[in-house]
């Protein structure tokens, strides 16, 4: 089997645990990382936004941890690809998890969330327009 079936057996297999396990931050965090692919291998970064909302989601509904994480990953995907979050991969619940745990992060995560929010808040205007 070559490099490229088993790195995308271990993302099937990574992808499957998560469905499982939603919620699991360490799991999500692997996945993560799986998608990025090992640059001393040459292997493409697959992420995208749909993939921080697949990894993230669930954990960032119950854990400002969560929310930290997520907001991370968005950040780590704007400063590789430059694609920011968009509407699509948002839905009511999640962005009133991002607001309601706003208050509980340090400085930096905080940032990271406000910016999130400004983004789809952005988004959502034009669309109103």
């Amino acid at each position: 089997m070559g490099e490229w079936e088993q790195r995308n057996r271990k993302l099937a297999a990574l992808r499957e645990e998560l469905q499982r396990s939603p919620a699991n931050l360490d799991l999500a965090n692997r996945y993560w990382r799986a998608l990025a692919g090992d640059r001393a291998k040459n292997e493409a970064d697959y992420r995208s936004g749909r993939d921080v909302t697949e990894a993230y989601r669930e954990a960032a509904l119950l854990s400002k941890e969560g929310v930290e994480a997520f907001a991370r990953a968005y950040q780590d995907l704007f400063h590789i690809s430059g694609e920011i979050p968009r509407m699509a991969f948002f839905d009511e619940p999640l962005v009133l998890s991002l607001k309601a745990k706003l208050p509980q992060m340090a400085e930096t995560d905080r940032r990271n969330v406000e910016w999130i929010l400004h983004s789809i808040g952005s988004q959502m205007r034009k669309v109103n327009e």
